[in-house]
């Protein structure tokens, strides 16, 4: 078999994402068993952090994703082969790391407070990690022309006056 360069691409974003999951998890069941002794007075985590942990886990986990997806959708038609697999592992890292950014949060925050709302919002972003698997259409499509039969966004037109 045949290995293109987008398919090696893809194959080093999968073992980033793969790779990331793996110490993630680790580092989740070490802190939930606590096998990694962290000190309860070490760090007070009052109600004031967690409301904003929270909400830091509740807003970054749609952004992430979401301005994944917008400025996929805003590369312009087609790239070259390297200037698309570029732009895309870009993509890729910013969604891969902020997602692993808030879980690295939550998962030290669990290991401070030992509150059960930072373990559900690790498993549920383990959860999204599922869903942030590269994808070889995706990149193979920023280097062809989009398809004629997909709708194109055009600015709107000024109505025309009535006489």
């Amino acid at each position: 078999m045949k290995s293109t360069a987008d398919d090696r691409i893809i194959i080093n974003l999968s073992r980033h994402l793969y790779g990331n999951i793996i110490f993630l998890a680790l580092l989740f069941l070490l802190v939930l068993l606590r096998i990694i002794p962290i000190p309860e007075n070490f760090l007070s985590v009052g109600v004031i952090m967690e409301r904003y942990a929270i909400m830091i886990t509740i807003t970054a986990i749609p952004l992430s994703l979401k301005l994944f997806a917008d400025r996929l959708k805003k590369i312009p038609r087609p790239l070259k082969a390297v200037e698309a697999g570029t732009k895309y592992k870009k993509l890729f890292f910013l969604r891969l790391y902020t997602l692993s950014a808030v879980t690295l949060m939550n998962i030290a925050l669990l290991g401070f407070s030992r509150n059960s709302n930072f373990m559900w919002f690790t498993i549920v972003l383990f959860i999204i990690f599922l869903f942030c698997r590269p994808s070889l259409v995706e990149l193979t499509n920023l280097s062809e022309l989009p398809d004629p039969g997909q709708q194109i966004m055009h600015e709107p037109q000024e109505p025309l006056e009535d006489e």
